[in-house]
């Protein structure tokens, strides 16, 4: 099962926040997630262990600086959200329950924010949704029908990959599907070849692209720099399978996030 609730706020009184509000998200769902189960709050949060679940930054807050540093803005009238993915049922059925009894305040950084909804439905929100790993299978590996030659990407939210110990703010083919596939293989039902991070080396091209850079505050005083915008890759071999399976995994984006450090705010994205 893979969910995604968004949870729309909006601030009481005027307030300054950080400009990336990943980390307070992040500890906002396991928060949460402790009151309910305690148990599959201390497993979310184990060390070294890919995690079933991804939460976005506050987004919605108006961008300022203050004294040539950025912040983020929140005031009454603006509307605010938070999204919160679930790769696993487990963590699926608790978002479902957000989603159905919604608490009445969010707390971060020390200001308190009113929750004016949660939903799983992307009618009432374009970043909610529901389905499942099969699902996607189906959808993108018909029996009959060319897939479209092209796949895009929107990234929301910072996004950067870790290749031979270093940070790589690019969304190249290999890294993007890489990223995905192992993500989907360490959770779903239904195992994809891993030769598929080959495949998208070998027969992607980036052929289009809207990207900037984006610095997000690290632990202590550090920085990591991620990219936001689009990105177009063109299919060279239409191979029927790895097509299908390319285009399953680009859905598999908007649940999954891409790169790393989706827990807290990075790889937001979003099939275009």
């Amino acid at each position: 099962m893979l969910t995604s609730l968004v949870v729309m706020l909006e601030a009481k009184e005027r307030a300054v926040l950080p400009p990336h509000l990943g980390r307070a998200s992040h500890a906002v769902f396991l928060k949460w997630i402790a009151s309910q189960d305690a148990g599959l709050a201390e497993r979310l949060h184990a060390p070294d262990e890919r995690r079933p679940f991804t939460c976005s930054s506050l987004i919605g807050a108006h961008v300022e600086r203050v004294n040539g540093a950025p912040v983020s803005v929140v005031a009454p009238g603006f509307p605010l959200f938070l999204r919160y993915t679930g790769l696993t049922a487990e963590v699926s059925e608790h978002l479902i329950r957000w989603a159905e009894a919604p608490p009445p305040l969010v707390e971060m950084e020390g200001v308190r924010l009113v929750v004016r909804g949660a939903t799983l439905d992307p009618t009432v929100h374009p970043w909610a949704g529901q389905t499942t790993y099969p699902a996607l299978l189906r959808k993108s590996l018909p029996a009959e029908g060319p897939m479209p030659r092209h796949l895009e990407l929107e990234f929301l939210s910072p996004t950067a990959f870790r290749s031979g110990g270093q940070n790589v703010p690019l969304p190249l083919p290999d890294l993007v599907y890489g990223s995905l596939v192992e993500k989907w293989n360490d959770f779903s039902p239904v195992a994809i070849s891993p030769e598929v991070r080959r495949f998208a080396q070998e027969c992607l091209a980036i052929s289009r692209y809207e990207l900037s850079t984006r610095a997000v505050p690290g632990k202590g005083d550090g920085v990591q720099i991620g990219f936001v915008g689009r990105c177009r890759y063109a299919i060279l071999r239409a191979d029927p399978y790895w097509v299908g399976v390319l285009h399953a995994l680009t859905d598999y984006a908007f649940y999954a996030g891409v790169g790393y450090q989706t827990t807290t705010g990075m790889g937001q994205a979003r099939k275009k």
